[in-house]
Order: structure tokens, then sequence, then C-alpha cells
């Protein structure tokens, strides 16, 4: 593993990360639980004539309770990770390291599961992205 993997999965510096939610995710209410509703990545077999032999469904629910709905509408895009800990021990009475814990288990589940993207910060002294204008080059 490289240096700049390394420092990648760091926790530390991973605090800083932005988590944004799909936006290909469908939300559905059901009583107290919050389903998020995330398309399925379509194999070549799943394609033509096997579509008609084999009903597939089109995509897959998860289910998420009071403090897996709380996760959920923090990662809004706009708050880091360590803002989101921070935010979740203050209201669950929880010290830093405990909530951290626990909020990074839960979003590498949402991450996993295609449900958020971690957005790294853009790394100091390294020139931002320009905007694409749509026009070719000088």
């Amino acid at each position: 593993m490289t240096a700049r993997a390394r420092a990648a999965f760091d926790p530390e510096s991973l605090l800083d990360a932005v988590p944004t939610q799909n936006a290909a995710v469908r939300a559905e209410r059901r009583g107290d639980a919050l389903v998020l509703w995330v398309p399925l990545r379509r194999r070549w077999w799943t394609r033509g004539a096997f579509r008609w032999l084999l009903p597939l469904r089109a995509e897959k629910g998860y289910a998420l309770d009071r403090l897996g709905q709380e996760v959920w509408a923090a990662c809004d895009g706009d708050r880091s990770l360590e803002c989101i800990v921070e935010d979740f021990a203050r209201r669950h009475c929880l010290r830093f390291h405990e909530a951290r814990v626990a909020v990074l288990t839960f979003l590498r589940t949402l991450v996993e599961r295609r449900l958020i993207a971690l957005v790294g910060p853009v790394e100091a002294g390294a020139p931002a992205p320009a905007p694409s204008t749509g026009e070719g080059a000088p």
C-alpha cells in the first residue's frame, strides 16, 4: 500500500471527508423505518433474451432505524465527517471517539452498499480543478 493510500485511510484525515448521498437512491418511508432503494448493477447476462427468462429486480432496499436515519440525513454533502460525529456525540451523550467508531462503521456499510460516497477535501497546495466551459482547448 502506498503512502498516499495509507493517508487516505487514516482516521484523522478521513474526518475531513464529506459524505454525500447517492442521487440515484430513492427514499421511502414505511412506518418508523426509512427504506433506501438503490438501483442494482446490470450484468451482461441480465440483458437481452435472459431478461425475459429471468425476471430480476431492478433495485435493492435497505431499511434504516432511527439512528441510521439520523446519520443518513446528516450526509447532506455540506458537513464533514468530523462535524457529523461531533453532532452525533452531543445528541447521544457520547465521547467523540465512541461516536466516531459508531458513525464510521455505519458509514462504511453505506459506502459498501453504494448509498453514499465520501468526497475528500482538495489537498493543500494542489490546484482546484478548473470548471469546464465546454469549449475546446485554446
